[in-house]
């Protein structure tokens, strides 16, 4: 299945603390099999193939959304089909130059409860390949950076980190599929780095309970 144009319905919210105001996207419905924990190397989601997809459009609508805290409540997701007994996590995709505190997110997420104004993004794909040699260089800031506040996951980068990144998402969601129908139990996965030298990484992987066909 393509990304490129599927459609990815969201909730639309403005949270207001005091002078600040920040523009917060969340799917209509949480994903419902996508429990995100810490793991061995970083943290790990265990996705079915809706759930995939649906992490795939949040990361390409985060990648082209600047201002704007792009929110999975990952917590809500069924839990039963992990590799951890730690605490279930949300995810939080957001650009450097928003300058958003990571502190703030509890008081945010606190006024998102039955709040939000539909809206449906048209995914338009993750297919351009990055400047990987811009990417390099280890002072350049077009790098991921993850850190874990509040219960939460928060994916910290440029558009042409999110570039990067989603390359891997691409894969999981357009070709895994198909690979996992032809080789049944075969391990199906994204793996995302904060960069090309640290050990710390995002691995988001096929629930081996809930196998995909290859549509």
């Amino acid at each position: 299945m393509k990304l490129e144009g599927e459609r990815w319905r969201t909730l639309v919210s403005t949270v207001r603390l005091g002078r600040d105001e920040y523009r917060v996207v969340q799917p209509a419905r949480p994903l419902s099999h996508a429990p995100l924990y810490e793991g061995y190397l970083g943290v790990e989601a265990c996705v079915d193939k809706a759930s995939a997809r649906g992490i795939a459009m949040a990361w390409e609508f985060a990648m082209r959304s600047p201002r704007t805290l792009v929110y999975l409540p990952l917590r809500q997701s069924d839990s039963a089909c992990r590799w951890s007994d730690g605490p279930v996590l949300d995810l939080v995709l957001l650009h450097h130059s928003l300058g958003f505190r990571l502190s703030k997110w509890k008081q945010v997420r606190a006024r998102l409860r039955g709040v939000g104004r539909p809206h449906t993004v048209v995914c338009r794909g993750l297919q351009e390949e990055p400047d990987y040699e811009r990417l390099r260089h280890r002072d350049n800031r077009d790098l991921l950076r993850g850190e874990i506040v509040a219960d939460t996951v928060f994916v910290v980068g440029s558009r042409p980190a999110f570039q990067v990144g989603g390359q891997a998402l691409r894969e999981l969601v357009e070709e895994c599929p198909r690979h996992m129908h032809e080789s049944p139990g075969t391990h199906c996965c994204a793996e995302i780095t904060e960069d090309r030298w640290h050990w710390k990484w995002l691995h988001v992987v096929y629930c081996d309970d809930h196998r995909v066909t290859a549509r």
